[in-house]
C-alpha cells in the first residue's frame, strides 16, 4: 500500500480531482487529502472520503506562508510517498514548495499551459519544474513541458511514442515522464448524471424556461491597476443584455476585493442578475446545458464550454495563450468589443452550433489513477 497525498484548495480545483480522487479511494492504496478549512466543499463531497488534513483557512495571498507550513508539517508528519496537484494557484505552489522540500515526488496535473496575464503562468511552470510525473490535457502542452524539460528542442517532436496499453484513446507518452491524457475536468460528463430541468429549477432563483447568461470574471492579476476599469466595462456591458444573468462569484486573487464590492451593488437594465459564488460543481455543469453563453474570463468558458457546444465569450488577457475551441471569441476587455464578440458567438451558435473538445474526451482520471499505480 502506497500513500497519496491530494492538494485540493477550493473549488477551482476539486473538479479536476474529485474523479481522481474516487478511484483512489477505490484502490489498494492510502488517500489523504489536505485542503483548508474554508474549502468549498469541506462539508459537501469532502466528506465522502475518509483521510481529510485541514489546514486554516486560506482567504488570500497573504496566507501563503500559513498554508506552506500547515502542508510542510502535514507531509513531514504522515510520510506521504508521492502529492499530487492541479494546475496554476498560488495555494497549490505552495504545497509544491513543501514537498519539494521533503523529497516527496510531485505529479502535476495540467501542466504547460499558458495563461499570459495571470501570475498563475509563472506559479504553473514553477511547479512543472519541481514535478517529476506530468499529465497534460492536449499534446502540445505536453510537447512545451518537453522543451521546458530540456528534452526537445521547438522543432523537434520525436521525444514521444506510443503506449495504447496505458493511455488507451490518448496515446501518447513523452519522455520524462509526461502523460497525455486529456483535462480530469471533463469526466463529469461521462461519469456523473447531469441534473434534469426540473430538478436544475429546484436549485437557483431564475426562470430556466428563460434565457440566461453564465458570466464570471476574475481579476487579471499581471493588470491589478485596471481592475476596477475592468469590472465596471464588464457590468456595464451584462446590464445592457436583454438575457437573464447567473452572475458566478470571481476567486481569491489579489483584486477580488474590488470586483466583489462592484458586483454586489444593484444592477439594472437586464432582465436580472442573480449572483451565486457557492454553486456546487454538478449544479454549475448541469446549467452548462441549458445556457445560451458564457461571458468572462473563467478557464470554464474554454475548458468544459466546448462539451456542450457552448458559445464563449473570453475577455481580456487572462486566457491568452490556451488552446480554445471554434465555441470561444476572445475580446479585449472594452464594452464594444465585448458586444462584438457577443454577436458573434450568437450568430456561430445559430449558423454551426457544434464543435470539438481539445481538452480530451473525459476518461483522463482512469488513465491518470492507472499510471500512478504503475508509478508506485
Amino acid at each position: 500500500m502506497k500513500r497519496i497525498c491530494i492538494i485540493t484548495t477550493g473549488r477551482w480545483d476539486i473538479s479536476y480531482l474529485y474523479w481522481i480522487m474516487k478511484d483512489l479511494e477505490a484502490s489498494t492504496n492510502e488517500l489523504s487529502i489536505i485542503c483548508p478549512l474554508n474549502h468549498h466543499e469541506f462539508n459537501t463531497i469532502l466528506t465522502e472520503f475518509e483521510r481529510i488534513y485541514p489546514t486554516k483557512p486560506v482567504t488570500s495571498i497573504k496566507d501563503y506562508g500559513q498554508f506552506y507550513s500547515d502542508c510542510l508539517k502535514i507531509m513531514s508528519d504522515t510520510h506521504f510517498d508521492i502529492v499530487v496537484l492541479v494546475g496554476d494557484r498560488f495555494e497549490c505552489h505552495a504545497a509544491a514548495t513543501a514537498a519539494v522540500l521533503l523529497n516527496i515526488p510531485i505529479a502535476h496535473i495540467h501542466g504547460g499551459e499558458t495563461t499570459l496575464g495571470a501570475f498563475d503562468n509563472e506559479l504553473r511552470n514553477s511547479i512543472t519544474m519541481m514535478a517529476q510525473y506530468h499529465f497534460t490535457a492536449a499534446w502540445q502542452y505536453a510537447a512545451n513541458i518537453a522543451r521546458m524539460k530540456g528534452l526537445c528542442t521547438p522543432d523537434h517532436f520525436n521525444c514521444f511514442y506510443k503506449v495504447n496499453d496505458i493511455l488507451g484513446n490518448s496515446p501518447w507518452k513523452w519522455e520524462g515522464n509526461i502523460y497525455n491524457v486529456g483535462s480530469p475536468g471533463l469526466d463529469w460528463l461521462t461519469r456523473a448524471k447531469l441534473l434534469s430541468k426540473d430538478e436544475l429549477q429546484q436549485r437557483v432563483l431564475f426562470d430556466l424556461d428563460e434565457p440566461f447568461i453564465i458570466a464570471c470574471l476574475h481579476p487579471t492579476t499581471k493588470e491589478l491597476e485596471h481592475t476596477k476599469e475592468q469590472i465596471e466595462v464588464f457590468m456595464s456591458v451584462l446590464e445592457r443584455l436583454g438575457e437573464q444573468i447567473l452572475l458566478i462569484g470571481s476567486n481569491i486573487d489579489p483584486g477580488n476585493d474590488i470586483i466583489h464590492e462592484r458586483v454586489c451593488r444593484k444592477s439594472y437594465g437586464c432582465k436580472e442578475i442573480f449572483r451565486d459564488s457557492n454553486l456546487d460543481h454538478l449544479t454549475y455543469l448541469s446549467l452548462l446545458q441549458y445556457a445560451e453563453m458564457m461571458v468572462g474570463n473563467s478557464s470554464s468558458g474554454i475548458i468544459e464550454s466546448s462539451s456542450f457546444n457552448l458559445p464563449s465569450v473570453t475577455i481580456g488577457s487572462r486566457q491568452d495563450g490556451r488552446i480554445k475551441g471554434s465555441n470561444v471569441f476572445t475580446c479585449p476587455c472594452e464594452t464594444e468589443a465585448i458586444l462584438t464578440a457577443i454577436d458573434r458567438a450568437r450568430e456561430w451558435n445559430a449558423l454551426v452550433g457544434k464543435c470539438d473538445n481539445p481538452y480530451g474526451d473525459g476518461k483522463s482520471s482512469e488513465r491518470i489513477v492507472k499510471i500512478l499505480e504503475g508509478i508506485l
